[in-house]
């Protein structure tokens, strides 16, 4: 028990200490609380409720906002980001942990926003490209060293590494993001090159409107013809970046959705780049 407080009202020195130690206490308590963030959603979490709310909210689904926050990456071998300033550090030490981060990344994006169920923009009276940028990469300069200093590596390896990668469910990521077992279903040309010295978008895209419309004048950006079928409700194609009348190389696949719509499913494409600007989305992310 606390002692009685003197005549004067002042506390003991035992009183003193007793307090500094509950206060130093709760301090140390709600550091822990807020650090693990218990009984609190991720912000992904957020933003995947949100798409749901939204796709199926009865009023305008411009009255239901998205909140969805744009995540900031930076790979590196070495611990250190000369290129981004704060962001979520990951660090890798071989290659495949470099394929490996950016799946996660793009597969995280496709489940944030509704894998291609869930209608989220509604419908317009012309096609509408909607796009969100779930994650803004960068790679640390140390990154170069585990593919023997070259400058950028070849997309098409991402994918092959999507191909054979297994999920928790069994899935490839390959079969989970675009439902084919590999990218020659698709697409048999160039899939470009990831610039390490560029940032990059992880990007989903959905159209507004899921009846007959035409590929025609988007820009830069082509459709390539013969799509395949590529699961029940799933009709998969590509979209290729042309630059003068010239050989072109893969941006993304496009697929047809099982709520309806046209899906960009994730896709690395490049900052500030014409193939970005040539898609002439409609950006709808909330913040970044």
């Amino acid at each position: 028990m606390f002692k009685k407080l003197n005549k004067k009202g002042e506390l003991t020195t035992q009183q003193i200490v007793l307090l500094i130690i509950l206060i130093a206490s709760f301090a140390v308590i709600l550091f822990f609380i807020l650090k693990l963030n218990l009984g609190q959603q991720t912000v992904q979490e957020i933003c995947h409720n949100s798409v749901i709310m939204r796709g199926s909210s009865v009023v305008p689904t411009d009255a239901v906002p998205l909140k969805c926050k744009r995540q900031y990456v930076c790979l590196s071998l070495d611990g250190s980001c000369e290129k981004m300033t704060k962001p979520e550090l990951i660090k890798v030490k071989t290659e495949n942990e470099v394929y490996k981060v950016l799946t996660e990344e793009m597969a995280e994006c496709w489940w944030m926003f509704g894998e291609g169920k869930i209608n989220y923009v509604g419908s317009d009276t012309t096609p509408t490209l909607y796009c969100s940028i779930c994650s803004q990469i960068v790679f640390d300069n140390s990154v170069k060293d585990l593919f023997n200093g070259a400058n950028s590596f070849d997309k098409k390896k991402l994918y092959d590494y999507m191909a054979n990668e297994k999920r928790s469910d069994g899935k490839t990521y390959l079969q989970y993001l675009f439902k084919v077992n590999n990218m020659d279903q698709i697409y048999l040309g160039n899939f470009g090159e990831v610039d390490f010295d560029m940032q990059h978008y992880s990007l989903v895209g959905i159209w507004s409107e899921t009846s007959e419309w035409t590929w025609a004048g988007i820009g830069a950006v082509v459709f390539v013809a013969g799509a395949v079928t590529g699961g029940a409700g799933w009709i998969v194609g590509s979209l290729a970046f042309v630059a003068g009348g010239g050989a072109g190389y893969f941006i993304g696949p496009v697929v047809v959705g099982d709520s309806g719509n046209n899906y960009i499913p994730p896709s690395l494409i490049e900052v500030n780049s014409e193939e970005f600007y040539g898609l002439e989305c409609n950006l709808i992310t909330t913040a970044s």
